[in-house]
């Protein structure tokens, strides 16, 4: 990962590019709440977590309306700029088909380019949750896959052994969850995550249609999982996390724990 000094200036726009004011055909805040809406929504039904510390990346498409559909590619990337303006201190990075990426390295460039007030907002507003945890879909997923493949190369031994895999697999997750759920507080069960990195990418040759008065954005996020928690049982905060200041409850005895321990 790029390390970006914190005194680094923030990267701006060509300075060719039109003036992106008259061309803005959205209202920028509402965009940016939005993506930041979405985006959450997404790594919750999409992301996958594991024990093993596993940070899976989700991808989405965001829709910029434009003026109009004949919009040169400088105006076009001028309103792209305009919603990336003062978002990162990584240069922008062009591939050879003319592809811009912006690249937004930790939760708080993330939070500041869609203009969160996250320094005054509790985690249950920030984060993302509940997300997947160890629920064995990315193995069952992983299982499937390979069951297909040997079923097309009619490797009967090989399917045969995947279908049994497969069985067990459930039958394990049916018993783990019965047993847990009867002998853990519920807040165990109940997970949260992360954002390390954003990209947000425009592809400048992008398809028009002479109807269409938009452009796409495609959105990664990488995610880590971050701890557990029922958010209405601990004021909007997480219940158990490996870090304290801005996580947990400050009223909350396991922070002062933490909190003594130098975590």
């Amino acid at each position: 990962m790029t390390l970006v000094c914190m005194f680094d200036p923030l990267v701006t726009p060509p300075s060719h590019l039109p003036d992106p004011e008259p061309l803005f055909a959205f209202d920028m805040s509402e965009k940016k709440q939005e993506i930041f809406r979405d985006a959450r929504e997404r790594i919750r039904s999409k992301a996958q977590y594991t024990r093993s510390g596993r940070k899976p990346w989700t991808q989405m498409t965001v829709s910029i309306p434009i003026p109009s559909s004949s919009t040169t590619e400088d105006q076009d990337l001028a309103v792209v700029w305009a919603l990336m303006r003062e978002s990162t201190r990584t240069e922008v990075s062009e591939n050879a088909s003319g592809d811009l990426t912006w690249k937004l390295l930790g939760s708080e460039e993330y939070f500041e380019w869609l203009e969160t007030d996250w320094k005054n907002m509790k985690p249950v507003h920030l984060y993302v949750h509940p997300v997947k945890y160890e629920t064995g879909a990315r193995k069952k997923t992983i299982l499937e896959t390979k069951l297909r493949k040997a079923q097309r190369s009619q490797n009967l031994s090989e399917v045969a052994r995947i279908e049994q895999e497969l069985s067990n697999l459930e039958h394990s997750q049916s018993n783990s969850q019965s047993n847990s759920q009867s002998l853990e507080p519920r807040g165990h069960h109940y997970h949260w995550s992360n954002y390390e990195e954003c990209h947000v990418i425009y592809k400048k040759k992008q398809p028009r249609k002479d109807d269409c008065n938009e452009l796409q954005l495609t959105i990664k996020i990488r995610t880590y999982y971050l701890g557990n928690g029922v958010p209405e049982e601990n004021n909007g905060y997480l219940q158990g996390c490996s870090m304290s200041e801005g996580f947990l409850d400050p009223n909350a005895d396991i922070y002062h724990i933490l909190k003594s321990i130098g975590r």
